[in-house]
């Protein structure tokens, strides 16, 4: 489907996240067209770019990681607004499954621009999680991550090493306190069970996390369903050695590791575990209460743009 409608000035949001990557890549020669977001904190980003939307621009693009793709697809979630992503964070996991070029932000930047204004662009229909966790809901357009992969996040998001490097390293630091937990866990419409032993229930959309670690490598933004990978009863050492096979995606036959594909999780977590979607905390581990949690699939519920080839 082609974007149509008169090009108007400030008729695109451009969101940018100033702590993420390689600066402001919105093309200089656009500018007139296009109204810039940002902010001196995520709250207040938030804020401004909640204010854009409700001006209804036709297209919102997102520059950052895929904690800003989550944001954009919050904000246009419902209005029919479609999502352009200008990927600059350390992982870019939905990008690598969404086919967009992570090397070149300028590029991607200008082919985005220029082909919502001349109408070249078109939208591809993705899937989104929605998250409730008690009362709060949110969404997430890669992973919802619980448990061990879940605090690996949380100690890499205060490193400083790039990509997956930073990811290994904050693995080697967090297998170290780490103990299994025990969750209640319903699909679809199945049983509850009950799971002593949980260590990782990573939710996928995306096929990688961790940039570029592949937990889920069947997962497809456009399925209709997503990936629960289900990590139980391993040692330490089989954790640590989980990940580093799964950045080749050859963990998949491992005892420990069961993959289910449905629409709808339910699950109760215990106090003390870390709750983190798109590499943003959603609970963290010093929250004294169990947690009720649902997560289910929106099909389709998101347009992402996709600029024409060439």
């Amino acid at each position: 489907m082609r974007l149509d409608g008169r090009v108007q000035p400030a008729e695109i949001v451009y969101v940018v996240n100033p702590a993420s990557g390689r600066g402001n890549a919105v093309p200089h020669d656009e500018r007139e067209h296009v109204e810039i977001v940002t902010g001196e904190t995520f709250r207040e980003l938030h804020d401004r770019a909640i204010a854009a939307i409700e001006r209804r621009p036709r297209a919102l693009v997102v520059q950052g990681g895929d904690g800003m793709v989550s944001l954009g697809a919050a904000l246009v979630d419902g209005t029919g607004i479609p999502l352009g992503v200008v990927p600059t964070g350390s992982g870019n996991d939905f990008a690598r499954s969404a086919g967009i070029p992570r090397h070149a932000p300028a590029a991607t930047a200008q082919a985005l621009v220029s082909g919502i204004l001349d109408r070249t662009a078109t939208t591809r229909a993705v899937d989104l999680l929605r998250i409730r966790l008690g009362e709060r809901h949110a969404v997430a357009v890669n992973s919802l991550n619980i448990g061990f992969d879940a605090r690996v996040n949380h100690v890499a998001n205060r490193m400083r090493l790039p990509g997956t490097a930073r990811y290994v390293a904050a693995l080697l630091r967090s297998l170290r306190h780490f103990v299994p937990f025990t969750a209640e866990l319903r699909l679809n419409d199945g049983e509850a069970r009950i799971d002593p032993s949980a260590q990782v229930l990573a939710v996928a959309n995306g096929a990688s996390c961790g940039g570029g670690i592949r937990l889920a490598p069947a997962a497809r933004l456009d399925s209709g369903e997503f990936e629960l990978v289900h990590v139980r009863g391993a040692s330490k050492l089989q954790l640590l050695t989980l990940f580093p096979i799964a950045m080749v995606g050859r963990h998949t036959g491992l005892r420990v590791v069961d993959i289910s594909q449905a629409r709808r999780l339910r699950a109760r977590i215990p106090s003390g575990v870390y709750v983190y979607a798109d590499g943003e905390r959603l609970r963290g581990a010093d929250d004294p209460h169990p947690l009720d949690l649902e997560v289910t699939v929106a099909p389709g519920a998101l347009r992402l743009v996709v600029p024409a080839a060439g």
